[in-house]
């Protein structure tokens, strides 16, 4: 039994040998077995997946700390989109039209952009800020965008995995439709005793991949990611050592495991066990397929698992 200095037991080295003991499993694994193994394909889709919510992520905050330092003048933004395309990332402040319309004597209702810049997802950067003085409307599409998100938060904030703070990403494929992943970062009282025991960390679990229909008005569908909450800690480790992420249903990692790492990279390698197989999830968010699952075991639902990431034709 590993024990620290002062007789308890030592969690960190026990999920090393616990490490050990599954990547020597898999390297006994019959090399047989192994040709039953998730498509390429579908690990390039996931990984592409996670690295667009990833981007998508970092363009709203960096958006959010931009608007602080030099929107003082601005009309108050009630909600960021991102909206990808080929000639460069826009990043929309979005208010409410009713509202900031009304000193200029308009009467339309609806969403009204405030202020507006780029995203480079090549650089990370955004591009100069450009207050809309007086707001204009906002387009159809823009406002498609923004009514995905809304419907995606309406349809989970109520569930037992949901609730803020969110984390939101929404992108639209190429027949038009969203989908939109909301991550929960709400901790329970256990979760946040042990967040506190060690010294920051991030929730893996309560998020959700939502179906908007093209109109941005209509729910087709939702889905939970994972089937159960795990704080991943913060706190350095040694180089190399994996951090340990289960899944109990589905066959790959959910695109929301790759965006995570991508966005807090000290939980890189990341080790996600799904009930088939073993894989690693690099700093730079490649997936990466290690063998079998050896302790392999029968998914208890099909419902519930990990979805497709999407689309992975989308922009």
């Amino acid at each position: 039994m590993a024990m620290t200095p002062r007789g308890g037991f030592d969690w960190a080295a026990a999920g090393r040998a616990s490490l050990r003991c599954l990547c020597l499993a898999a390297a006994l694994t019959p090399l047989a077995a192994q040709n039953d193994r998730p498509p390429a394909e579908a690990l390039a889709s996931l990984q592409e997946r996670g690295r667009l919510i990833a981007l998508y992520l970092q363009a709203v905050d960096k958006a959010a700390d931009l608007l602080k330092a030099q929107g003082s003048g601005a009309s108050p933004s009630g909600r960021t989109v991102v909206i990808p395309d080929r000639e460069g990332w826009r990043v929309i402040y979005v208010g409410d039209s009713s509202r900031d319309l009304a000193a200029s004597g308009m009467v339309r209702k609806g969403l009204s952009i405030v202020a507006e810049t780029t995203f480079s997802p090549d650089a990370g950067q955004l591009g100069t800020l450009g207050l809309a003085s007086p707001p204009r409307a906002a387009s159809a599409t823009i406002q498609s965008y923004v009514r995905s998100l809304e419907q995606a938060e309406i349809a989970t904030i109520g569930r037992p995995e949901g609730g803020r703070p969110l984390l939101e990403a929404v992108v639209r494929e190429k027949d038009a439709t969203f989908t939109v992943y909301v991550i929960s970062q709400q901790k329970e009282g256990s979760e946040r005793d042990v967040a506190a025991g060690m010294g920051g960390s991030v929730l893996f679990g309560r998020d959700f991949m939502v179906r908007i229909a093209a109109s941005g008005r209509q729910v087709l569908s939702v889905e939970k990611l994972h089937d159960r909450n795990t704080s991943m800690s913060l706190q350095p480790r040694a180089p190399g050592t994996p951090l340990l992420h289960e899944h109990d249903q589905g066959d790959l990692p959910a695109p929301t495991d790759v965006a995570l790492v991508l966005r807090h990279r000290v939980l890189a390698p990341l080790l996600v066990l799904t009930p088939r197989f073993m894989f690693r999830i690099d700093a730079e968010g490649a997936v990466t397929w290690l063998g079998p699952n050896p302790n392999s075991k029968p998914a208890t639902s099909q419902g519930a698992g990990p979805a497709s990431p999407g689309r992975a034709d989308a922009p």
